[in-house]
């Protein structure tokens, strides 16, 4: 059974070999290119970009060509009161093209492209909040991978212990000079330290897979990460912090665009009140052939050809509509009026947020701080134990809660670590700043 424990213990730990490696700043050059999120919202540029003109604002004129084909047969041979009682096949070929432009809608037009301007940027700010959250969720889940990683390390030197401490008491019983008691204890702690190291393998696995999903790669691809869990302390500043996100902050940017879109909606129905003046021109040719095969016909063949230039100016002006339009106006302002109520609630909304975070930031860089001495410590006194308990000083029980506290400060290092770096992020993204400092 030790050598089963064993084997799994070297295929735990060797089994990245083969893995291809990944740092940080790849992970989030493949989340980039990959991710779903980003890709669908850039379709959405696209879009908004190709509409984005005035040809879809209503400057320019429409310009139509229509073409028609008639045939037709007309018997008169039994008519008493028709002049040419003959049987007659009629051709005609029509055609008209037609120019419509509008000159003047009331300033619709141009409204119409300032709404179609505003509509692309959302489009592009509502890609960049895309990429942030993208940004966001890789940093995270790569740590969070890493972090599995650092822990399955630390399981694995303490399966590794406990296996030489089983091994050496082994000896001692073979000998006559170990206890049974110690012997047992021994084999009791491999076999729970073995099954906390596959239960980590199971959560590092899934974390593996978790970043896979958010980058777009296949969940099942393997990595080797390589970038450290280190954060880097800066001291920050709130009153920088908090005006950095006021003017960077692509929610609020996103705010100032939806209230600038309905102000472009009042405009466009303050347009209604103004006359429209359309300009109208075409022409309009037709040709046609009449004959007959009736020999008593005076004429067998006969062709005509008409050919119509026009060119008119037409206005149309709304003189009454039951209050429509002024009751549209009124609510359009009644909800300009919400839109800068919701610019004040998420604006102080998104203050509390970053003061909570950055007051979470202080206390995580004490605290990581404070883990990492005390992981220095007690791997100082990992070291000191295992000189103790080869010389009879401390018994198994003391060596195992030694070994606990190790663990344990080992854990809380690396998530300490990995808060630290979840509070920079945050900050970073409502700042607006998390795209450029990658």
């Amino acid at each position: 059974m030790k050598n089963k424990i064993f084997y799994i213990l070297l295929f735990l730990s060797f089994q990245s070999i083969s893995q291809d490696s990944l740092s940080l700043s790849k992970a989030i050059e493949i989340g980039l290119e990959k991710n779903y999120d980003i890709r669908l919202t850039l379709k959405n540029v696209e879009i908004n970009t190709l509409f984005n003109n005035w040809g879809e604002a209503g400057r320019l004129p429409q310009l139509t060509f229509n073409l028609g084909q008639n045939n037709s047969l007309s018997d008169q041979r039994k008519n008493p009161i028709s002049f040419a009682p003959y049987l007659f096949q009629s051709t005609d070929l029509s055609s008209n093209a037609a120019l419509n432009w509008t000159l003047f809608n009331g300033f619709g037009i141009k409204a119409n492209k300032i709404k179609l301007e505003q509509l692309q940027l959302q489009s592009e700010n509502t890609a960049t909040l895309a990429i942030e959250n993208t940004i966001h969720a890789i940093i995270l889940a790569y740590y969070q991978a890493k972090m599995q990683i650092e822990q399955h390390s630390l399981l694995n030197n303490i399966v590794q212990l406990s296996y030489e401490k089983y091994s050496q008491q082994q000896i001692k019983s073979k000998i006559g000079i170990g206890v049974k008691f110690d012997l047992l204890q021994y084999e009791s702690n491999l076999y729970t330290d073995s099954t906390n190291i596959v239960l980590q393998q199971l959560s590092l696995n899934n974390a593996i897979r978790n970043l896979n999903l958010i980058m777009g790669e296949d969940v099942e691809k393997k990595w080797f990460l390589t970038s450290k869990i280190k954060p880097e302390l800066n001291n920050k500043n709130f009153s920088v912090l908090k005006k950095e996100m006021l003017s960077n902050n692509t929610n609020i940017k996103n705010q100032y665009i939806n209230i600038a879109l309905t102000q472009q909606d009042i405009s466009l129905a303050k347009s209604q009140f103004y006359p429209i003046i359309n300009f109208n021109a075409g022409l309009n040719t037709s040709f046609g052939q009449l004959s007959t095969k009736d020999v008593n016909a005076p004429i067998g063949n006969a062709a005509s050809r008409n050919l119509n230039y026009y060119g008119n100016f037409t206005l149309n002006f709304k003189l009454y509509d039951g209050g429509k339009v002024k009751r549209g106006i009124k609510a359009l302002e009644i909800q300009n009026e919400v839109d800068q109520l919701q610019m004040a609630q998420m604006t102080n909304q998104l203050i509390f947020e970053l003061k909570n975070v950055y007051e979470l930031y202080q206390t995580r860089t004490k605290i990581f701080e404070l883990t990492k001495k005390a992981f220095v410590v007690s791997q100082s006194n990992l070291e000191i134990a295992k000189l103790k308990e080869q010389s009879g000083l401390i018994n198994s029980f003391n060596f195992r809660d030694i070994e606990m506290a190790y663990l344990s400060a080992g854990v809380a290092l690396y998530q300490a670590s990995y808060d630290l770096l979840e509070s920079n992020a945050t900050l970073l993204k409502m700042t607006g700043k998390i795209i450029q400092s990658q």
